[in-house]
C-alpha cells in the first residue's frame, strides 16, 4: 500500500523546536509574509512563458538593492552583478574536468535561512546560492544536490545527461542551489556530523528544499517584478531524491521534475552498501594479503575479473534485443548467473573463484535479513560493471589502503551517523560495516526516540506513490537511471514507477516517464551513451503537452570507456526498448525504433 503524502512544513521564523512539533504545529500553507508586493508574485507560477495572465505585479528591483530585501527568517549575505564569462566552480579542483562553467551576465545572491543553534551546540542555517540572468526566460530551475550535500555550490543549473557543455543558467533560467542546512566539517566523519542534530536531519531530508524554493521565488519576483511562469527541479542521486520529495511533500511548488538515479530509499541502499562490503571483503581476503589485519577491498576482483564478468554478461544477454552491439537493451530478459564463471580448477583470468562468484550472486540478489526478507532491492547485470565508476563505488581503487570505496566513505558513514536512530558516532566506517547485523541494525532506519522524532525513512525516503496533488495541477515526472549504477538499483526505480502505475493505471504515462540508460554508471560514465537532453524533453512535455517516448543519447568522445565515441542510441520510455530497424549504421539512433519487447 502506498505511503501517504506528507503535509509540507512551512518556513520557520521562531526558535527551533522538536521535529514532532515542527511537523505538527503549523497549518499547511502558513507562511511568514514578505512585503505585500513580493508576496503577490510568490505562487503565480502556473502559466506558460508569454502568457498575458502572468503580468508583472511590481516594479523590478536592481541586483544591488536586493541586499535590503526583508524576508523574515532570512539574511542576505551577498548580492553582486556578474559579467558574462566563465566561473570557477566551488568545491571542484581548479583545472579538473568540469571545474569551470560558462555563465551569462547575471545577478548573484547568497543568503542564510533559519539561522539557529542545534542541540549539539553548533550553528546551522539553510544556505542558498541564487543566480538570475539578465536575459531571463521566465523559468525557475532548482539544481538538486548530491551525497549529503554540506557544500554551497554554484547555482549554474547542472543538467542531467553527462558531458553537457551548457547549463540552465546559460539557457536563461533563474537557478538556485542549497547546502540543505549544514556545512561539512573536517575529518572522516565531518560530512555526517549534522546527523546528530534532529532539525538538521529534517532540513537535509526535505525542509531545506521547500524553504529555499520559497525564498528563491520571492527574490526572483522581487528582482524581475514578476513570478516564475514555470518551475522545474532537476537532480541526480540525492538530487533525484529531492526532486521526488518535492512532488510528494510540496506538490504545488514545481511544474516538472527530473529524478535521475534517485536516492529515494537511500537509508536502505546504504544497508545494501554495507552488505556488499561484507561480501567483497571475503573475496579480498582470499585474493591478497591483509593490511593492518584488514583486507584491501579493491583486491576482491582484478580488472581482468571485472572485464570477464561484463564479457560473459554480453555473451549471454547482448543478443536478447536482436542485435549484438555491446549493449544489453533487453535487460529484464537477462538471466545471467555468476556461477557460470566459477573455476573448475586453479584460478585464472578466465574464471572466478567460488568466493567471488558467491559474492556477486548474493550482492545482485540484494540484501536480506535472516528470515529472507528483502531489505532493499535486487540488481541487474549489465555491460558497464567493469568501468572505473562502478568499481570505485563498490571496491575502491587503492592498492594499499583497506578501502577507499565510496560504499565505505559515503554510504556507510551516512548510515552510521545520519540514517539510523540512535546515531553511531565513529571514524572507523570499516569496523562499523563489518560489525553491522542486518536483523539488529537494519531496523534502525525506521526507529525514533525522544530526540529524533522522525525516522530517516520518514524524513529522507521519498517512496510515497501518492502524488495526487502534484498530478492535479499538471505536474510531470521524468526518471533516468543507468543500468550499471553501482549505488542505486535501476530495478528499484522501476519498482517505484510500477507503483505509480498501480495507483494511476493508464493515466501514468501522462504523469511519469522512465528511461533506462544501458551501460551507464551512477548519473553518468561507463561505456554508455550517457549524454542526453532531459530538460528540453521535460519542458516540452510540461509546456507543449509533448510527452517524450524517445530521447536520443550520445556517447561522449572523451569517455574513455566507450569503444564507439559518437555513437547515438534512442532512450525509450519504459517499457519500450530500442530495436534496430534492420538497415543503416548501428551507430546512428535514426536506425532504431522504440518497441515493446
Amino acid at each position: 500500500m502506498p505511503t501517504p503524502r506528507f503535509t509540507p512544513i512551512p518556513m520557520r521564523t521562531a526558535a527551533p523546536e522538536s521535529a514532532a512539533a515542527s511537523t505538527a504545529s503549523r497549518a499547511p500553507g502558513a507562511f511568514a509574509p514578505l512585503a505585500l508586493a513580493a508576496s503577490m508574485v510568490l505562487f503565480t507560477g502556473c502559466t506558460s512563458p508569454g502568457d498575458p495572465k502572468a503580468s508583472a505585479a511590481m516594479a523590478p528591483t536592481a541586483c544591488a538593492q536586493l541586499a535590503g530585501t526583508t524576508i523574515p527568517g532570512t539574511r542576505i549575505t551577498l548580492t553582486e552583478s556578474v559579467a558574462a564569462g566563465t566561473i570557477q566552480l566551488t568545491g571542484v579542483q581548479p583545472g579538473a574536468p568540469g571545474s569551470q562553467a560558462p555563465v551569462p551576465a547575471h545577478c548573484h545572491v547568497q543568503g542564510n535561512i533559519n539561522e539557529r543553534t542545534g542541540i549539539d551546540g553548533k550553528r546551522y542555517a539553510i544556505g542558498f546560492d541564487l543566480r538570475m540572468p539578465a536575459q531571463w526566460n521566465g523559468r525557475f530551475f532548482f539544481q538538486g544536490g548530491g551525497g549529503t550535500d554540506g557544500t554551497l555550490r554554484d547555482a549554474v543549473g547542472v543538467l542531467t545527461g553527462g558531458g553537457n557543455t551548457t547549463n540552465a543558467l546559460s539557457q536563461g533560467y533563474a537557478v538556485v542551489f542549497t547546502d540543505t542546512g549544514h556545512r561539512d566539517e573536517p575529518g572522516p566523519n565531518g560530512p555526517y556530523q549534522f546527523g546528530l542534530d534532529p532539525q538538521a536531519r529534517i532540513d537535509n531530508g526535505y525542509n531545506s528544499m521547500a524553504e529555499t524554493g520559497r525564498v528563491a521565488k520571492l527574490l526572483i519576483g522581487t528582482h524581475y517584478g514578476r513570478a516564475p511562469q514555470r518551475s522545474y527541479f532537476v537532480g541526480c542521486s540525492n538530487g533525484g531524491r529531492q526532486a521526488m520529495m518535492m512532488t510528494q511533500r510540496y506538490p504545488d511548488m514545481f511544474d516538472g521534475v527530473i529524478a535521475s538515479a534517485p536516492a529515494y530509499r537511500v537509508p536502505l541502499a546504504s544497508v545494501q552498501a554495507v552488505y556488499d562490503t561484507q561480501l567483497f571483503a571475503k573475496a579480498a581476503a582470499e585474493n591478497a594479503p591483509l593490511v593492518d589485519g584488514r583486507p584491501v577491498l579493491s583486491k576482491a576482483f582484478s580488472p581482468a575479473d571485472m572485464k570477464l564478468l561484463t564479457n560473459e554478461v554480453l555473451n549471454q544477454c547482448d543478443v536478447l534485443d536482436g542485435l549484438k552491439d555491446g549493449i544489453v537493451a533487453n535487460w529484464p530478459a537477462c538471466k545471467f548467473k555468476p556461477e557460470a564463471l566459477k573455476c573448475t580448477g586453479a584460478k585464472t583470468d578466465q574464471c572466478l573463484t567460488g568466493t567471488q562468484a558467491d559474492a556477486l550472486t548474493k550482492s545482485f540478489a540484494g540484501v536480506k535479513d535472516s528470515s529472507g526478507k528483502q531489505l532493499y532491492s535486487d540488481w541487474t547485470f549489465d555491460a558497464g560493471l567493469h568501468s572505473t565508476e562502478w568499481t570505485r563505488w563498490r571496491l575502491g581503487d587503492s592498492a594499499t589502503a583497506t578501502s577507499n570505496a565510496r560504499n565505505i566513505i559515503l554510504m556507510t558513514g551516512g548510515l552510521a551517523m545520519f540514517f539510523t536512530t540512535p546515531p553511531t558516532v565513529t571514524n572507523d566506517f570499516w569496523s562499523y560495516a563489518m560489525g553491522f547485523d542486518f536483523d539488529r541494525d537494519a531496523p534502525k532506519v525506521y526507529a525514533t526516540n525522544a530526540t529524533f522524532r522522525e525516522s530517516s525513512m520518514r524524513s529522507v525516503a521519498a517512496d510515497s506513490t501518492d502524488v495526487d496533488a502534484y498530478v492535479n495541477h499538471g505536474g510531470k515526472l521524468l526518471f533516468f537511471h543507468g543500468q550499471s549504477d553501482p549505488v542505486f538499483s535501476v530495478k528499484d526505480t522501476v519498482r517505484y514507477v510500477d507503483g505509480l502505475r498501480q495507483r494511476y493505471g493508464t493515466r501514468t504515462d501522462d504523469i511519469a516517464r522512465f528511461f533506462s540508460v544501458p551501460n551507464m554508471a551512477h548519473c553518468s560514465g561507463g561505456p554508455a551513451t550517457d549524454q542526453y537532453d532531459g530538460l528540453s524533453a521535460l519542458v516540452n512535455w510540461v509546456e507543449k503537452g509533448e510527452a517524450p517516448s524517445r530521447i536520443v543519447a550520445r556517447a561522449r568522445p572523451e569517455n574513455r570507456d566507450v569503444t564507439t565515441p559518437g555513437r547515438t542510441r534512442p532512450l525509450c520510455a519504459w517499457p519500450l526498448q530500442p530495436r534496430y530497424n534492420g538497415s543503416g549504421s548501428i551507430e546512428d539512433a535514426a536506425n532504431f525504433s522504440c518497441r515493446m519487447p
